[in-house]
């Protein structure tokens, strides 16, 4: 095995105990058999109705990304985009970062397009994902002030009430993510100059603004852009109606959880596992829901953990279903143009 290998298999090894570390620590005093009387008191049609909007947020993307390409001269069948989007998210549920290679190099493989343009497109969708969620920290800020100042104090609370285990385990999950973004950083740069890195990455972004400049779809792209978003809150919004104790909850409050689980998603365990359970969990808490407590004699069937959990479970489930279908359709429409040529 050769070190490039080699240091992959040991950044995914890092990842996969990073996740499971949080989850033991999150649900080590959870009672499993209450814990799944409580799932079965969960009204299934909202998390089935999250679901839907989970997947037309992978088909908006696919959509989204069409416009894109076809501004930069290259044509992609609705059918491959929204499928190499899917696959793109299904491999990321088991490889951080890797779901936009395996992205551009299926659709290069059915629609013949360069991957390095397909690359220049990611980057601007990149671009305006970070602006949205920008925009929709400062929105939260301006309407849950109180909240995220309580958040904050929750976080020292959790600090000084934690056993001496919890503490060690997070101080080496702080560990692992340092040494893993040290060594990436330490390969990244001898592979290759920064400056060429820094030349290549603003290359990539103007080859991808020049695609928006010069789209002809512009309603289309941002009507799928605002969708993709919608859809987003939507997924976590719904689902506080399938579950008594968060019924209550206001769009507000589902905005701030979104947030919240996009920040939880940024940390580099494979589909989020943990991550987002931990920051929603803390963020439900501070909304009144559940506790944030995780030692012994808690609640043994804390809602505010069990709701990500349903979410990550449901969302979960759409990548499998949708990247499934979409290796599927991607699988045949390679055959017909084998077949073809």
């Amino acid at each position: 095995m050769n070190k490039k290998v080699l240091l992959k298999v040991l950044k995914y090894i890092a990842s996969l105990g990073l996740a499971f570390g949080i989850l033991y620590l999150l649900f080590k005093n959870q009672d499993p058999v209450r814990l799944v009387e409580e799932i079965q008191k969960v009204d299934g049609k909202w998390v089935v109705l999250s679901m839907i909007f989970g997947g037309w947020a992978y088909v908006s993307r696919g959509l989204r990304w069409i416009v894109l390409i076809d501004a930069l001269g290259y044509k992609s069948s609705k059918w491959n985009s929204i499928s190499a989007v899917s696959v793109g998210y299904f491999t990321n549920m088991f490889i951080p970062r890797a779901g936009e290679i395996s992205r551009c190099t299926a659709l290069n493989q059915t629609d013949k397009i360069p991957v390095d343009k397909l690359f220049g497109t990611i980057l601007v969708e990149r671009v305006l994902d970070f602006i949205f969620l920008l925009f929709l920290i400062l929105l939260t800020i301006a309407l849950k002030f109180n909240d995220i100042f309580n958040f904050y104090n929750a976080l020292q609370t959790q600090q000084t009430e934690s056993t001496g285990n919890s503490n060690l385990l997070l101080l080496i999950a702080i560990i692992v993510v340092l040494v893993m973004s040290f060594i990436f950083l330490k390969k990244w740069l001898k592979k290759s100059s920064f400056y060429d890195k820094v030349l290549d990455f603003i290359e990539g972004l103007k080859e991808g603004f020049k695609s928006i400049k010069n789209m002809k779809r512009k309603t289309v792209f941002w009507f799928h852009t605002f969708s993709i978003w919608i859809m987003y809150f939507l997924m976590t919004y719904i689902c506080f109606f399938s579950m008594q104790e968060t019924s209550h909850l206001t769009a507000s409050d589902g905005l701030f959880l979104l947030v919240l689980g996009g920040i939880g998603m940024v940390i580099p365990t494979p589909g989020g596992v943990g991550s987002y359970h931990a920051i929603v969990m803390i963020g439900l808490s501070v909304l009144g829901v559940g506790t944030i407590y995780l030692g012994e004699g808690g609640d043994p069937t804390n809602p505010a953990l069990l709701f990500p959990t349903i979410v990550h479970v449901a969302q979960t489930l759409v990548a499998i279903i949708m990247g499934s279908i979409g290796l599927l359709i991607l699988f045949v429409s390679k055959k017909k143009k084998n077949v073809a040529s």
